[in-house]
């Protein structure tokens, strides 16, 4: 009987930039990373990839540090990778640098949507191709190992030995090899030997329902890390600027925002809200919902009117910020009291799993 030769996997590969790529000269006596001056050469970092795969290889127009990308990089890479969706591809691998990975995951996530059935596989590395004990070369691998094993339909970040939902992670570390973490979410999976899928994790469905694409997000969003003694009158001239849509207050912990004068910012938030300037009110710990809050610093600055965005974390709440402002901006039938409370109750509904929703 003539034996029937397995297929192999097909990936697209698309290379956006970062450490994993990037390609050390010397620049008056110091070792400085830069990315390749031909974007081929990314490929020579993992030959055995041809072994794993048949893939198709795109790069961006413009090779980043990720320190560089923009909302307009993230309608980028979501554009190629809807573009390609009936490619035949088992998945996508997108390399990109790790400082901003998070954001971007989270950004191209909610531009594909909860009907995606394939995997979208972010992967990175600390270490640039040239250090023999680095992590870029297993990096990239595992993301194709990930890419073709069948056992994802969704956004994801690969990285070390864990798999991660994209719009649940968060950089924990520059140096460290394990450089993400889940903090309000288990793993979606595990890179052993084989590639162990978490039960939660979405699978690959027969016959799935179309993506729908949304691929836009607003511009003029001010993020403002909270410190102790913040005085409200340096914010205020935002609200004059009309190129600020919108503000994102990170809070010290679980939604609490300074209640006690004169460093109190409710006033700030009901004036900003007043004047249709939303303010998202994020937290350095996501793991504890903003959503759920039982001090009273916190409780006064929602009555006030900020929105509270549950246990996302930072990066995946001011990327859905935008993605949602995109599409409220674009609502001619709401005027502006309308436009704040269609901005709270999407900020509050889960699309893509990446906040607990309260149970009714």
């Amino acid at each position: 009987m003539e034996q029937v030769l397995k297929k192999p996997p097909h990936i697209c590969l698309i290379y956006t930039g970062g450490t994993i790529g990037m390609h050390p000269v010397m620049v008056d006596g110091e070792r400085v990373l830069r990315p390749p001056e031909k974007p081929e050469t990314f490929l020579e970092i993992a030959p055995e990839l041809k072994e794993l795969a048949t893939f198709e290889f795109v790069p961006l127009k413009k090779l980043k540090d990720s320190t560089n990308m923009n909302p307009q990089d993230w309608i980028d890479i979501a554009q190629e990778v809807y573009n390609r969706r009936d490619g035949g591809f088992d998945g996508f691998v997108i390399a990109h640098g790790t400082d901003t990975m998070h954001f971007s995951a989270s950004a191209v996530a909610f531009a594909l949507g909860r009907n995606l059935n394939f995997p979208v596989v972010f992967t990175g590395a600390q270490t640039a191709p040239d250090v023999p004990h680095g992590d870029a070369r297993v990096n990239l691998i595992r993301a194709f190992k990930v890419a073709a094993s069948k056992k994802f339909a969704e956004v994801v970040i690969c990285f070390g030995d864990y798999v991660f939902r994209g719009c649940r992670a968060q950089k924990k570390d520059e140096r460290r090899f394990d450089a993400f973490e889940s903090p309000a979410m288990f793993p979606l999976g595990y890179i052993t030997e084989e590639i162990v899928a978490s039960p939660w994790a979405k699978t690959p469905k027969i016959n799935p329902p179309p993506i729908h694409f949304k691929n836009k997000f607003a511009t003029g969003i001010v993020q403002i890390s909270l410190i102790p003694g913040l005085e409200p009158i340096l914010l205020h001239p935002l609200l004059d600027l009309d190129d600020c849509k919108g503000i994102v207050l990170q809070s010290f912990g679980a939604g609490n925002v300074p209640s006690e004068e004169p460093y109190a910012l409710t006033n700030f938030i009901r004036e900003a809200t007043n004047r249709g300037k939303p303010v998202l009110i994020t937290s350095q710990f996501p793991a504890n919902a903003t959503l759920h809050t039982a001090y009273e610093p916190g409780k006064l600055a929602v009555a006030a009117g900020a929105i509270p965005t549950g246990n996302m974390t930072s990066a995946c709440a001011t990327a859905k910020f935008r993605w949602v402002l995109a599409q409220v901006e674009q609502r001619s039938d709401l005027d502006n009291q309308g436009k704040m409370a269609e901005i709270s109750e999407m900020m509050a509904r889960a699309y893509i799993e990446e906040l607990d929703e309260p149970k009714k």
